[in-house]
């Protein structure tokens, strides 16, 4: 990926982000002799971490980094945190349960394997290399960033969860009261979830709230991980939404006659014209399982076992 001065762009007086296959968010506070930046998340490893650095010197030559903030531990977030760190010793700083999953990655593959996950899933964008966070972060403690002795910058955290653990947003607050929101994976924008409708998460129940959550949180811009930046998420927030209650209404089409986790899975795949790859066996897999596990506790779907096969029904056709 060819990174340029068109993909730096500024949102607010002091902040920017750099658009890529995961954005990037930039804070940038001038201190006369340099300039202290703060980016959101590191892309998913070495390479991508050094074209970030490439193109913060070419808009910032002096720039100084002092922290990533990484929304959460999924691989493409946090991937480029070991080499950007090894390269400036900045801090990095994240909620304490993706703390947890930074420092030991390999839980995200046993995760959505269900164990031991086998090598064939090993890959960078599954598998980030490790990285120690030096400072948490939680929703309700903003960090507050001063440009001089009249002015301030706010970091606000947002617990975000569902897509992962404890995913978190960034509110940023700039002198002049505008606002940016970086919002992780919370939220797709519109030609991601064209491409993508069924996308990976951890907790469908939790994904709804966090929808309904950042809908209702106001900002001048808004800025998904994954897509185009919107100044107004209600209709990208709907969309979101809507993607989730059709696989909700998918799969309970679906168990008009009860089913296997893996017949469900076929099907959702057939339905949508996936070809499973490996890869995407274990990440629609785990998240049809959460979709399930949803369905399940608002008591929409039950399960029997029976010649020891654990099958999937409709409550109200059983």
């Amino acid at each position: 990926m060819s990174l340029t001065q068109e993909n730096f762009i500024q949102l607010t007086e002091h902040v920017f982000y750099i658009k890529m296959q995961t954005n990037i968010g930039v804070i940038k506070i001038p201190r006369g002799t340099h300039t202290d930046v703060y980016i959101i998340d590191s892309g998913n490893d070495d390479v991508i971490a050094q074209k970030i650095l490439e193109i913060l010197k070419n808009n910032i030559p002096d720039a100084k980094l002092q922290a990533i903030i990484n929304t959460h531990s999924h691989a493409d977030h946090c991937g480029g945190n070991p080499y950007i760190f090894q390269q400036t010793g900045c801090e990095i700083w994240t909620s304490k349960g993706e703390a947890s999953l930074m420092e030991y990655p390999e839980i995200e593959t046993a995760l959505i394997w269900g164990g031991t996950a086998i090598h064939d899933i090993h890959s960078k964008f599954l598998l980030a290399k490790p990285s120690h966070a030096t400072k948490i972060i939680e929703e309700g403690k903003d960090e507050i960033l001063k440009i001089d002795e009249k002015n301030q910058l706010a970091i606000k955290p947002i617990s975000l969860p569902g897509h992962y653990m404890n995913q978190i947003g960034l509110l940023i607050v700039d002198t002049d009261g505008k606002k940016s929101f970086f919002m992780g994976d919370a939220i797709s924008g519109r030609n991601v979830i064209k491409r993508y409708w069924i996308q990976y998460l951890l907790d469908e129940t939790k994904s709804k709230e966090s929808l309904h959550k950042l809908a209702q949180i106001e900002s001048d811009f808004y800025v998904p991980s994954h897509g185009d930046l919107v100044e107004d998420i209600e209709g990208l927030s709907e969309l979101n939404i809507i993607a989730l209650l059709e696989t909700e209404k998918l799969i309970l089409d679906i168990l008009r006659t009860p089913k296997t986790t893996e017949e469900i899975l076929k099907e959702v795949a057939d339905r949508n014209g996936i070809k499973l790859g490996i890869s995407q066996f274990v990440l629609i897999g785990s998240t049809l399982r959460s979709y399930l596990t949803g369905l399940y506790e608002e008591e929409k779907i039950g399960w029997s076992i029976e010649d020891n096969i654990l099958r999937w029904h409709r409550t109200e056709l059983k």
